[in-house]
């Protein structure tokens, strides 16, 4: 059974941690809406910004796989 799509935004600067990896830490480049395709975004690594991927929203949205972190500005 198909699930409610989850209408969480992304914006450049967003930095999110992957579920299972902790300290690996990615950062919103930019979003991308390919023709015909959902949106995505292009993530950079932290601490390598040469190590890029680019992934739906909604894959970077879910809980389940993908956790928001607090940005840098509101850590300080």
């Amino acid at each position: 059974m198909l699930q409610p799509v989850q209408k969480v935004v992304l914006q450049a600067g967003d930095r999110l941690e992957k579920v299972g990896a902790p300290g690996r830490v990615w950062v919103v480049e930019h979003l991308v809406r390919p023709t015909g395709e959902p949106p995505h975004a292009v993530i950079v690594y932290d601490k390598n910004h040469g190590e890029s991927r680019m992934l739906a929203q909604s894959v970077l949205c879910d809980k389940r796989r993908y956790r928001r972190l607090q940005s840098r500005l509101r850590d300080a």
